[in-house]
């Protein structure tokens, strides 16, 4: 391929037209042919953000985090997933488990290869291995809010996940990995972002790398998560605060919602603002043959699997634009059971040729109003970053004072209801609800049930080093 350049739209060309890595017969990558070149190496680490994606949007990974509360009513198909009934060899889990180790693997591929073929600059190579640690580390925090048992309450002596750090040699070498628990789990995504930031640009060389690419304010804004789902609540403040101060030079809040989230009827590429931090740019994905999907237009747009409820809808302050302009009704010929339904518009397109938002500006100021209020209180600080948000939706809205919270309980309340609405349809509000003890659409689940079973399959090709989760195992 000619100019190896690592945006989304390369790697998306080498891997639809099936030119993907050259694979050895043990399915590992031929290393010294691939990663002695800076373009050798940037179309590795074009294939760990392709196979990033790959895991975030496959199967039910996006949209399990919204299904499963009150936010989002589906076909039946997924009723077993909101009463924690889902079954260790349901192909959906093994699909999720898989996906995410297969990023990792790629991920890991590069971090070991690098520094051993690699003929140019170590500048560069610092930078490459520092955003396949981004990745990794990525991946092994959506793992642990799927699979990792009471990861998002703080029970950090719990079971995590297995923390592969190398390549996987096979299951065939008997060497099999358990999990590791939570906090080992936590302790290993932390050193893979802060022993990256030095090392990765403030900007790539163009504005499509800087939105879908790691840099230094992408790890500070999944630092910023990290700590927030640990309940680390200072920690979480200062690295928001570090993404916080890259605005406006960097990012910054797109005022005008669609723009932010375009209408794209015809699934023609669309540009990423300033607001997105971290996205996959699927609308700019595509080659002499194919384009991508990001797995979630079909399910939003025709309402055959996702449709918002009433109350949710009701819940909206008068004359909020998310409603207004961010609520549709999607298809409104096929799906006669559904035409008055409304769906999200963030993902209208009916091919799925969305952008998919992984990390927004939104995201991170309410993360920082979120954690300052539970470590200081009701401030000047948390009401401006809440205003900010709720003014962009709602510009006639009277802007909160902090009179009007009599306690530091009550502002965190309208910080996370805020936060329920500006993120919907982006994968969170599940794993805000249950880091934050609130319950989940079906309120009667066991707590050793809020997470889903590790794929059987992994329990017995592993002869049981891999162990089930309790609540699995338990009547």
């Amino acid at each position: 391929m000619k100019n190896l350049i690592i945006t989304i739209l390369v790697f998306t060309v080498f891997s639809s037209c099936d030119k993907k890595l050259d694979l050895a017969p043990e399915n590992t990558l031929i290393s010294r042919d691939v990663f002695k070149s800076e373009a050798g190496t940037e179309q590795a680490l074009a294939e760990g953000y392709y196979n990033l994606m790959r895991a975030v949007t496959g199967n039910i990974a996006y949209t399990y985090g919204d299904f499963t509360t009150p936010n989002l009513e589906h076909s039946v198909y997924y009723a077993t997933f909101d009463n924690a009934e889902t079954d260790p060899k349901d192909e959906a889990v093994l699909a999720v488990w898989t996906n995410y180790y297969n990023s990792i693997n790629t991920a890991n591929s590069i971090i070991e290869n690098v520094r051993e073929f690699a003929t140019y600059s170590e500048q560069k190579q610092d930078q490459f291995i520092s955003e396949a640690r981004f990745i990794r580390a990525l991946a092994y925090l959506d793992l642990l809010k799927f699979f990792g048992d009471g990861a998002l309450t703080g029970e950090f002596a719990k079971p995590g996940v297995p923390l592969q750090l190398t390549p996987f040699k096979g299951y065939n070498t008997g060497e099999y990995i358990g999990r590791s628990n939570n906090g080992a789990v936590y302790e290993q995504i932390i050193k893979d972002i802060t022993e990256s930031i030095p090392h990765l640009p403030e900007q790539h060389s163009n504005d499509l790398g800087t939105r879908s690419r790691a840099t230094k304010g992408t790890g500070y804004a999944l630092l910023s998560r990290v700590y927030l789902y640990m309940r680390q609540y200072e920690n979480a403040y200062d690295a928001a605060s570090k993404v916080l101060d890259k605005s406006p030079a960097i990012y910054e809040l797109t005022q005008n919602l669609l723009m932010l989230f375009p209408e794209n009827s015809a699934g023609t590429a669309k540009t990423l603002t300033k607001e997105y931090i971290l996205a996959f740019p699927v609308s700019q994905m595509v080659s002499s043959s194919t384009s991508a999907n990001n797995n979630l237009g079909n399910g939003y747009f025709f309402k055959r699997s996702f449709w918002i409820p009433s109350s949710f809808i009701n819940s909206f302050e008068p004359g909020d634009l998310r409603v207004s302009q961010l609520m549709f009704k999607g298809d409104q010929v096929f799906n006669t059971d559904r035409l008055n339904e409304f769906t999200t518009f963030k993902f209208n397109n009916s091919n799925g040729r969305d952008n998919v938002p992984v990390i927004r500006l939104a995201e991170i100021m309410l993360t920082a109003a979120e954690s300052y209020a539970r470590t200081n209180g009701v401030s000047d600080i948390s009401v401006s970053l809440l205003n900010d948000v709720r003014s962009r939706s709602i510009p006639s809205a009277t802007p909160y004072a902090t009179s009007d919270f009599s306690s530091p309980g009550e502002l965190i309340n309208t910080i996370l209801d805020e936060r329920c609405r500006e993120l919907a349809y982006e994968g969170h509000y599940r794993y805000d609800l249950i880091r934050t003890d609130r319950p989940l659409k079906n309120p009667d689940i066991r707590q050793d049930r809020k997470v889903l079973p590790i794929p059987q399959i992994e329990v017995d090709i592993t002869n049981g080093v891999i162990t089930q989760n309790i609540g699995y195992t338990t009547p």
